[in-house]
């Protein structure tokens, strides 16, 4: 029995386009065979957000449970027998299932359809950054009940209590819901102290037969926020420009404890992991005397690759960076507001290489001020990176003009057309083109993604079989 159920969607039914699935399995292949530690683009990962509120929420009282559909599934589930199931197991008062992702919403309404077909009287939550974006859109499907708005640790514990307890919602901060055919939003919540907050809930979660299945993979959140402003991510309306750390021996105890439940390899899943250097060099250092021996990736920003700093990430045990290049004319980086120079990505990558340091590179295509010649530059330089082993991990993205990003909001002012509205296909690898920019058409731009794509793929394979 349990008042809260916590749902992850089947992130593994997401439809792809079929070279990427190729892509993938070759990068997989490749990161084995050459002892990468990198984000690893496909691999599963515990829902390490989702495990954080449910920790919180038993802290304060109220019982959970947990579903992992990309598990289940992936293992012959079938998510209405697993979920009926689940729900005449647990009992629960509230449902609670991810929103981060828009191409989990299908999934979402799937889920939220079953629950209210079982029991009409249980309450659905969802939250995270699409939902937040795409409340109305959501809570006008009449299967879900609220939406948490913004960080969730706070309204969803106050929610859940009131839910259970039958009380008045109305004026808890930080939720969204239909009142009487029309959307209402209560004021907003304040952050919450991260210092408050208790180890992610991994009791509650089949960890090890996960790491049975990715290799011991697992991810830790060492802050939240990112203060910077690029306009095609939707990190500045979610978190205001704001960044809040934890303390780096509470970041350090939880490596630990991932090392003693079997963990090989932890993702630092932050934003941008570089913005406090001296932050980042107490971890390390603390890393250090503790004498751990799991290692470790993160994202930075490109202008964070100098020597010094890699070298104490590479002390530290971080053996991986994500970094993103984006696009390589000037003119486009500046017009996202992306903050380094693309003279100097060569030197940057060369810094990470002389550390050690393996490195994942993101680079986005159909971006507002891009042309298909700069893509076509774009993949060129992805595959010469690639073949000079500067960056070993290349991911291609499509661009994807999320709700809540400046350009997503501005979509005539950046000259962005939509012709895809499939949010099952809302994502960076989707087999269908998204939206044309100013200068190339949709089927442009995905077609050059799709090229780019094809040309990694060939140089894997020849690596791999040579």
């Amino acid at each position: 029995m349990s008042d809260v159920l916590f749902i992850y969607p089947n992130a593994l039914e997401i439809p792809v386009h079929p070279e990427f699935d190729k892509y993938e399995r070759l990068m997989r292949d490749f990161a084995e065979e050459r002892d990468l530690v990198g984000l690893a683009w496909g691999t599963m990962v515990p829902p390490t957000a989702m495990l954080s509120l449910s920790a919180f929420l038993k802290e304060n009282g109220i019982s959970t449970s947990f579903l992992d559909f990309t598990v289940e599934c992936f293992l012959g589930g079938k998510t209405d027998k697993v979920l009926v199931s689940a729900l005449r197991k647990e009992n629960p008062k509230v449902v609670a299932v991810n929103g981060m992702e828009d191409c989990f919403l299908s999934e979402l309404y799937n889920i939220a359809h079953i629950v209210k077909e079982y029991d009409e009287n249980i309450y659905v939550v969802t939250g995270g950054v699409s939902a937040t974006t795409r409340d109305s859109e959501i809570l006008r499907k009449p299967v879900v009940d609220f939406v948490i708005m913004g960080e969730s640790e706070t309204p969803l514990l106050t929610l859940s209590n009131a839910l259970i307890q039958n009380e008045d919602f109305e004026k808890i901060r930080g939720i969204s819901f239909m009142k009487d055919d029309r959307i209402v939003r209560t004021d907003n919540q304040s952050f919450i102290d991260l210092e408050t907050l208790p180890f992610p809930d991994r009791d509650s979660y089949p960890l090890s037969r996960l790491y049975a299945l990715n290799g011991g993979i697992d991810l830790v959140y060492a802050s939240r926020g990112c203060p910077f402003n690029c306009s095609f991510c939707n990190a500045p309306a979610f978190w205001k420009r704001q960044w809040r750390a934890r303390e780096p021996k509470d970041i350090v105890e939880e490596l630990s404890i991932l090392g003693d439940l079997g963990a090989k390899i932890v993702h630092i899943y932050d934003l941008n992991f570089g913005i406090n250097k001296k932050w980042v060099k107490n971890i390390c250092k603390e890393i250090r005397r503790e004498k751990l021996d799991i290692i470790w990736d993160c994202e930075l920003a490109l202008i964070d690759f100098n020597r010094s700093f890699l070298k104490t990430l590479y002390d530290g045990n971080c053996r991986g960076a994500f970094c993103g290049i984006e696009a390589v004319s000037q003119s486009v980086l500046d017009s996202v507001n992306k903050s380094y120079k693309s003279q100097d990505l060569v030197k940057y990558l060369n810094n990470a290489k002389d550390a050690g340091i393996h490195v994942d590179g993101g680079y986005v295509f159909g971006l507002p001020e891009d042309n298909l010649s700069g893509m076509m530059t774009m993949t060129r330089l992805a595959c010469r990176l690639l073949e000079e082993d500067l960056v070993e991990t290349p991911a291609p993205f499509l661009f994807v003009p999320f709700k809540g990003t400046e350009i997503g909001e501005n979509l005539k002012r950046h000259g962005i057309e939509i012709v895809n509205n499939n949010t099952d296909e809302w994502h960076f690898f989707p087999p269908n083109p998204i939206a044309s920019t100013k200068y190339a058409s949709a089927e442009e731009v995905h077609r050059e993604w799709v090229n780019c794509i094809i040309n990694i793929s060939n140089i894997l394979e020849s690596k791999l079989s040579g």
